[in-house]
Order: C-alpha cells, then structure tokens, then sequence
C-alpha cells in the first residue's frame, strides 16, 4: 500500500494539472501549491508534475518566478544536472524585488548549486552566504542545515578546512535538534573529512567513529559502505592494517557504482600489498585499473609497477610504467590546460580591471572637468550678479549726486516750504539712500535681526551692531543733514532714532540696534515732536508702531 501512494498522489496530481488548462491561473498556482507539498517526501514526482505543466512562459510573474524555483528545486534533489541557471535567476531576479525573503533565500541557495556545479566555488559560496543573511529567523531549519552543509562542502573544495568544520558544526546542531540522524550523518563525516586532510587521523577517526554507530541506526547501506571505506582509508594511515583491511572488507559489497567500487578495490590493494598479501594486492590493484577516475587509475598502475620491480619482474614493470606515463602526462596535460586556462582567466580579469581603471580614470577626468567648468559657470555668474550690484549702486549714487545738484539749485532760488518740485526732490532723495542701504551688509544684517529669534538677536546685535550703525549713517548722511537743517537741535542719536523709523524697524530692533530701553525709546520720541515741527514729525513718524 505505501509503494501505491506516490503513484495515487502523482494521479490526483496530475488529473488536477489536466483541469488547469481550462481554469487558469488559480489552478497553475495550486499546481504549484501540491508540488512544493511533494517536494520532500516525493521529489520525484513533484519534478514530473512540474515538467508536465504546459506553457509554463504564459504565467503571470509571481508564479512563474515560484515554478522557476521549485523545478530548480526538483531537479537537485532528483540529481539532474544544474548546470543552465538561466532558470533560477529568473527567480533570484523576481523575489530580490519582492518581500519574500523565504523564497529569496531559497532561491540564492539553489543557484549557489547551480554554481557549484559549473566549478565556480567562490560564487556559489557568495550565494550561499547571502542565502543565510536573507532567510528570515525561525524559518525552515532543514533548510538552513543544508545551506551550512553545502558551505562546508565548498570551504572544503576550497582547502579552508578550518571554516568547512564550523559550517559542518553549525549544520549538525540543526540536524541533532530535528532529530535528522541522515543528516547529522553528513555533517560528522565532512568534518571527520576535514580532519582527515589536515593529516590528523586521530580527530578523524573520532568523528567518522560517531558517524559509523549513526550510520548503523539507518536503512542505507551505501552510506554503510562509504564510512567503512573512510575508516579504512584512517587506519590504514596509521598503520593499523588489519583494522584497515577488516574495514574495507566491509565496506565493498555496500559499494555497488562502478567509481566507489573500484577506489575500494585500490584502497584494499595497498592494505593488503602492506600485510605481506602481494598476489592478493595484485588482484585488487588490477580490478581499480578498470576505475572511471584517471586518478585512481595511474595510482593502481603505479602500485603494480612498484610492487613488480621490488619483485624484479621486470617485464610486468615495463607494461605497467608505460600506462603509468601514458595516464600520468595525461593527467600533467589536464593539469597544464587547467593552468592555462587559469591564466587565461587571470589575464582576462586583469584586462577586465584595466579597462575598469580606464573607465574610471576617464570618468573621474570627465567629472574634473565637469566640475571645473561648473565652477568657473559660477564665478562667471557671481561676478556678472556682483558687476550688476555694484553698477546699480553707481547709478544710485550719480542719482544721489544729481538729486543734491538739483536741489542745491532749487534752494537759492526759492523756499523749501512753497517749492513742490524740492519737496519732490528731497522725497526721491530718501527713496535712493533707502535703495543704497539695501546694497550694504548692515541692511544683511539688519534683515536678519529683524527675522531671528530673540536669543538670535543677541548674538547678531553683538557681532554686527557697529556695522549696521555705520553703514546707516554714511548711506543716510544727506537725510539726517535735511533733517537737521529744519531742526538744529536734534542729536546724533536722535537722527539714528529717525531714520530707523524710515526704515520700519520694530521696537525691539530699534531698542537692540540703540542699546536702550523701552521707556528711554518713548521719552526720545516725545523729546523730538517738541522740537520737530508737525508736519515734518507726521512725515518721519507716519508708520511707526512705537
């Protein structure tokens, strides 16, 4: 009945997979729904559900990046081959702009696999590590234990035995905490792994020990035979070959792909070559000649060539050594291709880098420049805006010169008091000291004064006072001297007072600029419209708020 229930599930499946034809993108999401349910239990058929999906193109984009995902899935944990990863960046591309981080983790991890499997180790690694960093906490913990073990597989490949060994520990505290005994298996054999190839057997056999009493509370004879093969590989370093043989011994009939079998065959030559069991050693070395793997080939040519010369048989030492040197400069050539191409690939980065640099260099040129001819834009600028300032303020002052020459003219002639004209002219005059003290920096500042804050002022009254008062009385020196011919016995304070008053300056900025007091403001003011006459006090004072 249970050998029946993958195939019923595939039908149900696959029935609903027929009905979606016809009811569209909600069936298609469903489909998906289900085979992302298979996916641990029954990878396989989740992957021919997947594969069955007709036009997987026409779905919408939130699905299609879901389908993308979960077929990448299937096929890696049906071991078909990952090596396209066009597929999975359509993923990876979807979910980095969207807000599932679960689906986005998954989808880097899968594509780090994808890496993996083209031999680009650093960027799977990149991938794999930005999977962690993204996967939400208290998410999927099988999942994380995976990304860690696939970590350490790399940091493995990459000769990083030390960093392999905290990814393996950090995978299998997941695995001992789920109570996943087939992948806490993995992880104690990687690190024993990496034990083994920093030569320290004893911290090796520990853990592949561990694993082997794991292995044993577990229907998977392969892996049987895989960590008896490692524990005889151990022993046999140290010495200890009758362990080393008793293991091996074990381990072979587990062993049934051609690869596993015939490394076993040349493990168990040299056991036996080392117990004194020549004719037997040769028998094993000559069964790993068949291996698949170059290397475990040219090794067992080379242990018979070893074996016979050390017996004198010189002839079956000849045949040997000749297949010995075939396979070895075959082996020699790769290597040298694989340098070449390392090279190659190396020139290509440093051709890539130089051409980076040159863009940049061009780059950082053309932004100089930019920038330089910006600034000279703005120099141009300011000084076009301060040629135009100080132009307008020659013209006020030839207008001011002219304005004293007309009325210098009109005074000889004729009375203030009966002349419009030089009333006129005196009106304009104040209209252009007002226009000339805009163009200073005390009318800045008195600006400023008057729109800052109360303990603002203090500190701007305090730096700028004297400039203000000085720009006041050389702009308004022809006012304050009309002022002071129609009233002789004004002061200097009280000239200021007035023309502060022209200016509309509230109270408070009067009593700051001044340096005086509320009461001494209105006693002055009182003091002046007994010596000034009506008419010119309503004239100065029209629109004080004092």
């Amino acid at each position: 009945m249970k050998k029946l229930l993958p195939a019923f599930l595939f039908f149900i499946s696959f029935t609903i997979l027929l009905g979606a034809c016809r009811r569209g993108s909600h069936a298609v999401s469903s489909i998906l729904l289900l085979a992302d349910s298979l996916m641990q239990s029954h990878p396989d058929s989740s992957l021919q559900l997947l594969e069955a999906i007709p036009a997987p193109q026409k779905m919408g984009k939130t699905d299609r990046a879901w389908y993308a995902l979960l077929l990448t899935q299937a096929k890696y944990k049906n071991y078909v081959s990952l090596k396209n990863d066009s597929l999975i960046q359509v993923a990876v591309d979807y979910f980095e702009k969207n807000s599932d981080r679960e689906r986005l983790a998954k989808s880097y991890f899968y594509s780090g696999c994808v890496h993996r499997e083209q031999e680009d180790i650093p960027t799977a690694i990149n991938l794999y590590l930005k999977s962690l960093r993204t996967m939400p906490q208290g998410s999927d913990s099988a999942f994380l234990s995976m990304v860690y073990n696939d970590l350490g597989d790399c940091y493995t490949d990459q000769n990083m035995e030390e960093t392999a060994r905290n990814m393996y520990r950090q995978a299998y505290a997941i695995n001992v905490n789920n109570h996943d005994t087939l992948r806490a298996f993995h992880n104690l054999s990687g690190i024993g792994g990496t034990f083994l190839l920093e030569l320290q057997f004893d911290s090796a056999l520990i853990y592949y020990q561990q694993a082997l009493e794991m292995v044993l509370l577990l229907d998977y004879p392969v892996l049987l035979g895989v960590i008896y093969k490692n524990l005889s590989g151990v022993y046999n370093e140290q010495g200890e070959y009758g362990r080393a043989n008793d293991c091996i011994s074990r381990a072979i009939p587990y062993l049934l792909d051609i690869e596993s079998s015939t490394s076993a065959y040349s493990l168990k030559g040299d056991i036996l070559y080392n117990l004194g069991k020549k004719d037997s050693a040769f028998y094993y070395w000559n069964l790993g000649k068949n291996s698949s793997n170059i290397y475990t080939k040219t090794s067992n040519y080379y242990s018979i060539y070893q074996a016979n010369k050390e017996l004198s048989n010189w002839k079956d030492a000849i045949l040997n050594v000749d297949s010995f040197i075939v396979y070895y400069d075959s082996i020699q050539s790769m290597n040298d291709r694989a340098e070449i191409n390392e090279l190659m690939d190396k020139h290509l980065l440093e051709l890539h880098k130089y051409k980076l640099s040159t863009e940049h260099r061009r780059t950082m040129n053309l932004l100089i420049i930019l920038s330089l001819f910006f600034i000279l834009v703005l120099s141009l600028i300011f000084m076009w805006r301060d040629r135009c300032r100080k132009n307008k303020y020659i013209a006020l002052q030839k207008q001011l010169m002219d304005n004293r020459a007309e009325i210098l003219l009109y005074g000889k002639d004729i009375c203030e008091e009966e002349n419009s004209k030089l009333h006129e002219l005196k009106e304009l005059r104040i209209d252009i000291c007002i226009s000339l003290f805009r163009s200073t920096e005390g009318s800045k500042k008195l600006t400023e004064l008057m729109k800052a804050k109360p303990k603002e002022r203090i500190s701007i009254i305090h730096n700028h006072r004297v400039l203000i008062l000085n720009d006041i009385r050389r702009t308004f020196v022809d006012i304050m001297e009309d002022l002071n011919a129609c009233c002789s016995s004004l002061t200097m304070d009280d000239l200021l007072y007035c023309i502060l008053v022209i200016l509309h300056c509230p109270k408070e900025i009067i009593m700051d600029v001044m340096n005086t007091t509320s009461d001494a403001i209105k006693t002055r003011k009182n003091r002046i419209k007994n010596k000034m006459d009506k008419e010119l006090f309503e004239k100065v004072f029209m629109s004080d708020n004092v």
